[in-house]
């Protein structure tokens, strides 16, 4: 099992999209993301960061996340630092 530390900002990718479709994008763009940087076929998103998520609305979303990320075998598992 590897454990390491990121700091992702995700900006970019949804500045220029409808906000009230910027959430769903942003668990998307996440995913997507954490794939390509880890190699990995699987991203899980944990309890902690998806209620940070969550709670905000969609116009006044955060961008920046620093995560743990966890990666097993071919299956990362992501939270909040």
């Amino acid at each position: 099992m590897e454990e390491r530390i990121l700091r992702i900002n995700l900006r970019k990718e949804l500045i220029k999209k409808p906000r009230w479709n910027r959430k769903k994008l942003l668990m998307l763009r996440l995913k997507e993301k954490l794939k390509r940087i880890l190699k990995v076929d699987e991203v899980k998103i944990g309890k902690n960061l998806n209620e940070f998520i969550q709670r905000h609305s969609p116009k006044k979303l955060t961008y920046k996340f620093t995560l743990r990320i966890e990666k097993e075998n071919n299956i990362a598992k992501v939270d909040l630092a």
